[in-house]
């Protein structure tokens, strides 16, 4: 994250220039404070767009660290974070989105640069609603008044919901008018106001199925907008911030890219063992089966693509490098029947850590599977086996997925089965159209990006539809619970680089159903339905609510209402 810290930090130092330069008036002005009102509004959603991506991240690493999409070291719920470990997410959410898109609107709107008000309404709703997601009841109505309010209260969740779909309709509304003006800074769409209506509608439909456990209203609004169509549903359309190469003054290469490849000692993550065997290994009677040339039948397409492996095989693993591949499964997995998610080694090289092992790391840098091309501009696996270094593959040029046209078809099938909302299609074939979607816009990412797959490691289109079809296999054969945890599963996989989505579906749904157990503790306590309020808010705010208790269940936000134990 530190990259966009300093890239936000010279965006907001622009706009401070740009004001003197361009409203100083030695007899009116003092240059040393420009106001509000002399700024540059482009500058403005700089600093608006780049920290919403900052913000995006940092929720993301959260979620997907407890969805099990990444590494999470445990042992306990109550005691794997800190509330200072929310400060970040916090303190850029409020000053950097919430506190320059509420100076940038109405500047815009004066100026009728109605798409960048547009945009950052859009982006203050999303960030908002993930702030309830993630955090439940937030300042908001009092939030941001500086002076005249230095402790604000928290508004209900609920009532934040209702803001942030009432600023989309306002976001869409500025985009209709006529007489907008060129937009040079819209680092998503390129000054595209249809296709940020577009995705505005998408966010209303995300944030109705979200509610759908407690609002018996959403399901008419919900086939509403799946009636209309007017949603992310091609990678035309994706939402998803594109960063770039260059590794000093500013870094903008993805953040998981500049975490994992440098220059010795091996990546700095862990991969989740879960995810990696979700992926590779567990439709395949947990054997790890891969795609590697046109006579390959079976196996994810996205998998090479996904992770890159420093070695293919344990044979290099010893006591000392690797000491979990020479212990047996964990206690805490006994006497129930045992986890089917293999401890310590995935297998053919993929290997990365256990939910909720908080031993000591082992010099295993050089054995660690990492992040691959997609999303994080990492290299292709194509079987090389060689030590991660500082430029490999394609320089760190990923994405951050925040909302693609698979994830879309993914919540259509889930409303189809739950809601039995149809008119775009039945649960199966929304299910096969996600992940259609989903694979084409992995396999089709390097080449978007200017990097080049070997011919006979591009999966063929038979190879896809052996997948596809596999799960349809599946999916006809089970119960509705059983249907609703494969288009859950299917979607989980897909959010691959974006742990806010697969942290929130899991709340809702319970899916994925088969989700790694704690190894270090057979009791890590009630899984975290929300976040610790941060630490710079409650100690900060002499309104702010009491702290979270540790481990109690009834942490939930207001669109969760499943059981206390519903998640392992």
């Amino acid at each position: 994250m530190k990259k966009i810290l300093i890239i936000c930090s010279v965006a907001w130092l622009m706009v401070g220039l740009s004001a003197c330069n361009k409203q100083f008036d030695p007899l009116l002005n003092n240059p040393n404070y420009p106001s509000p009102s002399t700024a540059d509004v482009d500058l403005y959603l700089n600093a608006v767009q780049l920290n919403f991506v900052n913000f995006f991240e940092g929720v993301s690493t959260y979620g997907a660290q407890l969805s099990r999409q990444q590494f999470w070291g445990g042992p306990q719920y109550s005691n794997a974070y800190q509330p200072a470990t929310f400060d970040g997410i916090w303190t850029t959410a409020y000053t950097g989105v919430l506190s320059n898109a509420n100076s940038l609107i109405p500047l815009a709107e004066a100026q009728q640069k109605y798409i960048q008000a547009g945009i950052a309404k859009v982006l203050k709703a999303y960030t908002i609603c993930t702030l309830v997601d993630v955090f439940g009841d937030v300042p908001y109505s009092e939030a941001n008044l500086g002076d005249a309010n230095t402790n604000p209260h928290v508004d209900a969740s609920a009532t934040i919901y209702a803001n942030g779909l009432a600023l989309l309709d306002s976001a869409i509304a500025d985009f209709n008018k006529t007489g907008a003006v060129k937009v040079p800074s819209d680092l998503f769409y390129n000054g595209s106001a249809s296709k940020w209506i577009t995705l505005a509608n998408t966010l209303k439909l995300k944030y109705y199925m979200q509610t759908r456990l407690v609002d018996n209203t959403v399901p008419a609004k919900i086939q509403a907008l799946m009636t209309t169509n007017n949603l992310i549903n091609s990678a035309s359309q994706d939402f998803a911030f594109q960063y770039g190469k260059n590794l000093a003054s500013p870094d903008s290469r993805n953040p998981h890219y500049g975490n994992n490849y440098v220059n010795s000692g091996g990546p700095g993550d862990y991969l989740s063992n879960y995810f990696m065997w979700k992926v590779t290994a567990q439709k395949y009677n947990g054997s790890v089966t891969l795609l590697n040339s046109p006579a390959s039948t079976v196996g994810d397409p996205r998998a090479r693509f996904y992770f890159y492996r420093q070695v293919l095989n344990s044979a290099s693993f010893t006591q000392t490098t690797v000491p979990c591949a020479y212990l047996p499964n964990p206690p805490a997995w006994y006497p129930s029947v045992p986890d089917q998610t293999p401890f310590c080694y995935v297998g053919k090289g993929y290997f990365g850590r256990d939910f909720g092992d908080n031993s000591g790391s082992s010099p295993d840098g050089n054995f660690r599977t990492t992040w691959g091309i997609y999303p994080a501009g990492g290299e292709f696996d194509q079987n090389q086996a060689a030590s991660v270094t500082l430029g490999m593959g394609s320089g760190g040029n990923g994405i951050s997925p925040i909302w693609l046209s698979s994830y879309t078809y993914f919540l259509e099938a889930e409303a189809a089965l739950t809601l039995g909302i149809t008119v775009n299609g039945t649960p199966d074939q929304l299910l096969a159209q996600g992940i259609n979607a989903s694979i084409s816009k992995v396999i089709n990412f390097p080449t978007a990006i200017g990097y080049n797959i070997p011919s006979n490691y591009m999966p063929t289109t038979t190879q896809v539809s052996n997948y596809v079809n596999s799960v349809l296999t599946n999916y006809a054969a089970a119960n509705t619970a059983g249907k609703l945890d494969i288009i859950e599963s299917e979607y989980y996989i897909a959010l691959w680089g974006n742990g806010v989505e697969p942290y929130n579906n899991i709340r809702r749904t319970g899916s994925p159903k088969d989700v790694q157990i704690a190894v270090a503790t057979p009791t890590p306590g009630f899984f975290m339905r929300s976040f610790f309020y941060p630490s710079v808010f409650v100690n900060r705010n002499q309104n702010a609510p009491a702290q979270k208790t540790p481990g109690v269940a009834a942490n939930k936000v207001f669109w969760d209402n499943n059981p206390d134990n519903f998640i392992k």
